[in-house]
């Protein structure tokens, strides 16, 4: 089994440091299991146009803490179309966009009554765009909740949670995002045996449509503009 894990929650349309951080790991664990979050980037991202970034947001209707692999999507509304005629505008002068926004469709079912069934596609479509080959497990289908709560039955914390995920995975090391520094307890992880390294991504700076840079928008805003091959090298000229 892997011996470097990452783990992150599912997002739709994810930015480039998402996949950085799956480029740097064994497996790469989407943890479909936590809690929903309106203000999180679950449900969202942003590209970019002509007076800066525009957000795509998925119709969720579903409280907060409800666990994510149960969040649902509005009947009825066309969302996918919508996000895809708004991609034909705004990257009409991109590279090689008709095949990649055929491709996306093909890949999210525009009828799917549950938010991961949009996420999960949509971040396999891009891992394949920027040819990041590293393997993508799936929290709810390896039951690492459940280990968690067997391993930790009061349930102490998000430290011991990815313990136990990782205990469960016969990995030693977890690769964090650079955001976990203001709550994961180091010394406690440790203590359990585990090693941690934290994620400090420098995103790169590439040409885009309408006007200057922009940062940390979806990784598909550089598949756009440059084309899948060109994608795939300015996603590794971060760490070159």
């Amino acid at each position: 089994m892997a011996t470097r894990i990452a783990g992150i929650q599912p997002g739709y349309l994810p930015w480039l440091g998402y996949f950085d951080q799956m480029l740097q790991v064994d497996a790469f664990l989407v943890a479909d299991e936590l809690a929903y979050s309106s203000s999180g980037w679950a449900r969202r991202n942003r590209v970019k146009g002509p007076d800066g970034p525009v957000w795509l947001t998925l119709p969720v209707r579903a409280d907060d803490a409800t666990p994510l692999r149960e969040v649902r999507l509005e009947e009825g509304v066309p969302w996918l179309r919508k996000h895809l005629t708004t991609l034909r505008h705004l990257y009409a002068r991109g590279v090689a966009v008709d095949e990649t926004l055929e491709g996306l469709a093909k890949e999210i079912p525009a009828a799917t009554p549950r938010l991961v069934d949009a996420t999960l596609p949509s971040i396999r479509f891009l891992a394949d765009r920027l040819d990041v080959r590293t393997p993508i497990l799936l929290s709810s289908e390896l039951g690492l909740e459940a280990r968690y709560r067997e391993r930790f039955p009061e349930q102490p914390g998000p430290t011991h949670r990815v313990a136990a995920y990782l205990e469960a995975l016969g990995a030693r090391e977890l690769l964090e995002g650079a955001a976990g520094r203001s709550y994961f307890d180091v010394p406690l992880f440790e203590s359990l045996g585990f090693r941690v390294a934290f994620h400090d991504y420098v995103h790169p700076v590439y040409e885009q449509l309408h006007g200057p840079f922009v940062s940390h928008l979806s990784a598909l805003d550089l598949v756009l503009c440059a084309g899948s091959e060109r994608a795939a090298a300015v996603l590794r000229s971060a760490r070159a």
